[in-house]
């Protein structure tokens, strides 16, 4: 199974990206799991607007084609505004229905404090209901951690991050790639 991880911001996100590798690896620490990171801020996307995606762009083509190949993602981003970036709403824009539906997400927020909490909850969950993503029921979040080396300063953190990437892990293989309930469309 691929686990693709996202970072979710346009500029440099040392924390955001730091949490996401760490999941990474806790997946990866599972049999037969492979990881991969698709960072935003290094991935010129095209603007979502409608086009199939044969119409964009290669580098969106790109992106769009490790989407299609994960079998579960860490989606992450920093807390603008409460809520997620614009890069990430668009990246989800641009990717096809059929593309994500049935697999599994763990979700990663970084904050400059711990009150952005359920500002990803309400958007980037309600997102991924949309696509028939099976998400883990807890947000990773971290507001007020140092990066130290790359790695953050709380061990606590650090841990559930390695935590969330294996339960994402287990959640895409219970579900089996199927999306459970209702077809929304």
């Amino acid at each position: 199974m691929l686990v693709l991880g996202v970072c979710g911001s346009a500029a440099r996100s040392g924390r955001t990206r730091a949490l996401i590798e760490l999941a990474l690896a806790g997946a990866a620490e599972l049999d037969d799991v492979q990881t991969d990171l698709l960072d935003l801020a290094e991935t010129p996307l095209d603007w979502a607007d409608g086009r199939p995606p044969e119409a964009y762009a290669p580098a969106t083509q790109a992106a769009l084609a490790r989407v299609q190949a994960a079998g579960a993602y860490v989606l992450g981003s920093p807390m603008y505004r409460g809520g997620m970036t614009g890069a990430l709403k668009n990246l989800i824009d641009v990717v096809p229905k059929e593309y994500v539906v049935g697999k599994a997400a763990g979700l990663v927020a970084t904050g400059a404090s711990q009150h952005h909490y359920l500002g990803l909850d309400l958007g980037l969950r309600t997102a991924m209901a949309f696509f028939q993503v099976h998400v883990v029921p807890a947000i990773l979040y971290g507001g007020s951690f140092k990066l130290v080396d790359g790695r953050p300063d709380d061990p606590k953190l650090i841990e559930e991050a390695r935590q969330l990437g294996r339960d994402v892990v287990t959640l895409a293989r219970a579900v089996g790639g199927q999306a459970l309930g209702p077809t929304l469309f």
